[in-house]
């Protein structure tokens, strides 16, 4: 691999695609102030710049794969690349921490996978160090086993044949089923990402839509009644939640966790199909999630909170290894990938004098609103007392499942907001720990504790709220050192 190589030919298609997607916003204007187009009605000027940036965004995008070469070298991944400007990125093996391969709709037909390169010490948490839109299987395959290789001649003089292995060594722990990823999406909040995604599409093209032509159309719908405006607002949420369900089941299908030695790695998707490789010395700690579908089932989610390095977008950093399990599998499938940790919590509790505070702390500001709304929208602004009592009932609930631990150097958090999360961190991984009273707690002896483990740029924040404060300073003691 000496020799500079390029990326294969449908990484020109892709940039295309890329940069017009970044650019679907600015051509959507031209093309509804361009006249009436279906009554032929049309506009030469601004149709002709529309057709002219598009060459010009395909013409950046071959001119992109010719100038992008990559080759190995003397310890190195080296990378060259640039549109108008040649940049050289040169990656040492022993930085690498893993390559993550993904395979998109563009990929699969020819057997490519586009390669990210992650690091340790990226300058950027949200980007892979370097990047590979689109090489053959077999040369990622290649590329990954020398960098193995070489990696390893520094602790043993001799691993190449186990390098060549490494593919049919590594041990599933983890398969998600067909029946699980349906449950999974049917208990999950993606109709509300949908339905927010779609707000945001009509919020950036209203202003280019003929408004009011649209509206007397619509001043006649409405004249219909209610019955019809609310049954189309039950379609959309049935149809975004029908939605939520066939991504979570594009995204998730074939998940499978693997340990491979010192690496996790995990496979999944149908269309998009993706490989992240997880070194094990970079797991900061675990978070189990169980929100308020889940937890009477007995299912939850665990998330691996990594250091990273540069592992790209819907925030990897904190890797969901065990996407929906049942609660009592989680022990027996992490104690494979993570000796150390223990499941077996004995909880301590907040004391019953903290309860309403939590029934407080969670309700307040819907019981303020319930006041303006009984007034100005009675009498059915009075039913805002029932959504008032259900945030009050969360607030016992979150008192109920407040909880910490500790065993030798493990501390366990539990707390929660709407979903149950319980934190499991090792002393060595924390980054900071910290003690919050309000003047009103001090009145009644209670303290909150907050824990700060590393997690890309910023950290993941742990926290348990109105403990006694002599269980809080325990805490604090025993992070401290000495």
């Amino acid at each position: 691999m000496f020799e500079p190589k390029r990326l294969h030919p449908i990484s020109a298609l892709i940039n295309f695609v890329k940069s017009l997607k970044d650019a679907l916003l600015p051509l959507l204007v031209v093309f509804f102030i361009n006249g009436n187009v279906l009554s032929g009605d049309i506009e030469w000027v601004p149709l002709l710049i529309w057709v002219g940036f598009l060459l010009l965004i395909l013409v950046a995008g071959i001119v992109k794969w010719l100038r992008f070469t990559y080759r190995v070298e003397e310890g190195e991944l080296r990378i060259e690349y640039g549109l108008l400007f040649r940049k050289k990125r040169y990656i040492p093996f022993e930085r690498i921490q893993s390559l993550d391969f993904s395979e998109g709709i563009f990929h699969r037909p020819f057997q490519l996978v586009k390669v990210s390169v992650e690091t340790a010490g990226s300058t950027d948490s949200q980007k892979a160090e370097g990047e590979l839109t689109a090489i053959k299987l077999t040369e990622a395959k290649e590329l990954e086993a020398l960098i193995l290789k070489e990696k390893n001649k520094k602790v043993e003089y001799e691993q190449g044949e186990e390098s060549k292995n490494e593919w049919s060594a590594r041990k599933k722990v983890y398969e998600m089923n067909m029946k699980d990823i349906i449950l999974m999406a049917i208990t999950s909040g993606g109709a509300g990402v949908v339905i927010s995604g779609v707000g945001v599409f009509f919020s950036q093209v209203m202003d280019v839509l003929p408004l009011g032509a649209i509206y007397d159309q619509i001043l006649d719908w409405i004249q219909i009644g209610v019955l019809i405006v609310a049954f189309t607002a039950l379609m959309v949420l049935l149809i975004a939640y029908a939605i939520s369900i066939l991504l979570t089941i594009f995204r998730y299908a074939n998940f499978t966790v693997y340990l491979n030695e010192d690496d996790l790695i995990i496979t999944r998707g149908w269309l998009e199909k993706k490989q992240m490789t997880i070194p094990l010395n970079r797991i900061q700690g675990l978070r189990v999630d169980e929100n308020l579908i889940r937890q009477p089932l007995g299912f939850a989610s665990v998330t691996i909170i990594s250091a990273g390095g540069g592992l790209p977008n819907e925030s990897d950093q904190q890797l969901r290894v065990l996407p929906f399990i049942k609660k009592k599998k989680i022990a027996r499938v992490l104690q494979e990938i993570l000796t150390e940790y223990r499941f077996d919590v004995d909880w301590k509790k907040p004391p019953k004098r903290a309860k309403i505070r939590y029934m407080i702390r969670h309700s307040w500001f819907a019981w303020l609103a319930v006041v303006p709304l009984s007034i100005f929208l009675f009498p059915y602004g009075v039913f805002g007392i029932l959504g008032a009592l259900a945030f009050t009932g969360l607030g016992l609930l979150a008192y109920n499942d407040a909880g910490w631990d500790i065993e030798d150097q493990q501390l366990t958090l539990r707390s929660r907001s709407i979903t149950r999360q319980t934190y499991v961190m090792k002393k060595y991984r924390i980054q900071a720990a910290s003690l919050s009273q309000s003047i009103f707690q001090k009145r009644v002896d209670l303290e909150s504790v907050h824990v700060t483990l590393k997690s890309g740029v910023g950290g993941a924040q742990a926290q348990c709220l109105y403990l006694e404060d002599k269980d809080s300073r325990k805490i604090i003691g025993w992070y401290r050192p000495g």
